[in-house]
């Protein structure tokens, strides 16, 4: 078997269908689907088990809800040769599979990163997302690549060498590890022509000045200090899986209401992020 696709899910029983109904679209077909549910209180569980007549799909139920652990643990059961790990919320094209067996024949890379859109397709988010997989390019040519989220394709060979994912880091595991990969000499492939479509709910839950505000700590984080120590500190709450936007209702924070941020704070980390990618990423220092 070629691919297996690995899915995290936690409360996940609306989005969780979509992504599998992309799977079993797909024009290529020689792969399995693992599904790692942390105990969903919903019926994720029974939407997933219910896609096993159209592919080889096994549902497994994680002891702890934790990302990166049940990205771990799906890997352990994985039979491809490579894995493709996408997130919940995620949607693919039907030739998704296809482009990125073209890309393994052809030039033999180990660590694929899809290009990404978001499913807002707003003009400001587009100015929004021109600017990130600008900074993702770029951050690939020095020793601090960037990852285009949590949705990657890995040999399996690269992976368990690397020992999976990082479980006890709290934010930026998939920016983890495309650094750990590079600093083992596989440099991650963006491929423009094999893409995904990531989810915007989180940002029209907590409204767009809290989203960038964690986004832009996230990456100061991850970009100023040299190992992994400011990663496993928790820097603000990012909850894991669909639950809170069931609760909350679109456009609404978890606790009923966005939390209020200070717009001066905000843009001072916006210079300072702007800053840290100018001597960072251009080599100033």
């Amino acid at each position: 078997m070629k691919f297996s696709f690995v899915i995290p899910a936690l409360n996940e029983e609306k989005y969780l269908p979509h992504v599998l109904e992309d799977l079993k679209k797909q024009t290529d077909r020689d792969f399995e689907v693992i599904v790692v549910d942390g105990k969903s209180d919903d019926k994720t569980q029974e939407v997933a088990q219910s896609f096993a007549k159209y592919y080889p799909l096994t549902v497994i139920v994680a002891d702890k809800r934790n990302v990166s652990y049940q990205r771990n643990l799906g890997a352990s059961k994985a039979k491809g040769e490579y894995i493709v790990f996408l997130d919940a919320d995620t949607r693919v094209p039907t030739t998704f599979l296809r482009g990125s067996q073209q890309l393994i024949n052809r030039y033999g890379y180990q660590l694929i990163l899809p290009s990404m859109e978001w499913d807002d397709t707003s003009q400001r988010a587009k100015i929004l997302l021109s600017f990130v997989k600008s900074l993702i390019r770029a951050s690939q040519v020095y020793g601090r690549p960037l990852s285009t989220g949590g949705n990657l394709i890995v040999s399996k060979k690269v992976f368990d060498e690397l020992k999976g994912f990082n479980e006890n880091v709290l934010l930026s595991e998939d920016h983890d590890f495309v650094r750990r990969a590079h600093e083992h000499n596989v440099k991650a492939k963006i491929a423009k022509n094999v893409k995904v479509t990531i989810s915007m709910r989180r940002g029209e839950l907590e409204g767009d000045a809290s989203f960038i505000y964690k986004n832009v700590v996230a990456f100061l984080a991850y970009t100023m200090v040299p190992s992994e120590k400011a990663l496993k500190v928790k820097l603000f709450d990012y909850e894991m899986g669909g639950h809170p936007y069931e609760k909350s209702g679109k456009g609404e924070a978890p606790s009923g209401k966005k939390k209020k941020l200070d717009i001066e704070r905000l843009r001072q980390l916006l210079q300072l992020s702007a800053f840290v990618t100018i001597i960072r990423y251009w080599k100033i220092w």
